[in-house]
């Protein structure tokens, strides 16, 4: 029997007697074994990686004329790493590991009429490395919400690191962010 040299599969040679049940069990057995160490298991080790996703669950939240306004959240859908506390903060995401993290963030402002005006949304950082991972911004529409949404990979370094979001636009009277949330998520 031979192996191959990348995966180190075993197959018959040439030389080899004849025993293809037994060759082939050897080979499947061998693939199987293989993506349960290089697939499966990595896979469910990044089940287990820090991870979080915030978000406003109910009401508006009232974003003032030229205001950097921080957003707030009231709800949490899974955190394994007690990046979120409500009773401490509703407005700050904690990482408490270091590493490389990716992360998402949406806010959606209401419609009144008008179409004056941008919003602009910023992901802060307490880290020294990045303070700004992500800013983005559009032209506010007049009948239809307006969506701002940004992803970034950002790297923290020294823990804990603090993550918060704000929103501010110019449209002259004060907006309604309807919609607000953060996800967060170690990936190295």
């Amino acid at each position: 029997m031979g192996n191959t040299p990348e995966r180190n599969y075993p197959y018959p040679e040439y030389a080899t007697a004849n025993n293809a049940p037994a060759q082939i069990q050897s080979f499947a057995t061998a693939v199987d074994t293989d993506i349960l160490s290089f697939l499966q298991q990595p896979r469910q080790a990044a089940n287990a990686y820090p991870s979080a996703r915030v978000w406003r669950a109910v009401g508006n939240q009232a974003i003032a004329n030229n205001t950097s306004v921080t957003l707030t959240y009231t709800a949490e859908t899974f955190d394994n790493n007690s990046f979120f506390d409500i009773g401490v903060s509703t407005t700050n995401v904690v990482v408490n590991t270091a590493g490389v993290y990716l992360i998402g963030c949406s806010v959606t402002m209401q419609a009144d009429g008008s179409a004056t005006g941008a919003a602009a949304l910023i992901l802060m950082s307490s880290g020294a490395l990045v303070q700004n991972p992500i800013g983005t911004s559009r032209d506010l529409h007049a009948t239809r919400d307006t969506s701002l949404s940004g992803t970034t990979l950002h790297r923290v370094i020294t823990t804990p690191e603090t993550l918060t979001m704000f929103v501010r636009h110019n449209h002259g009277a004060g907006l309604n962010a309807a919609f607000a949330q953060m996800s967060v998520t170690r990936i190295a």
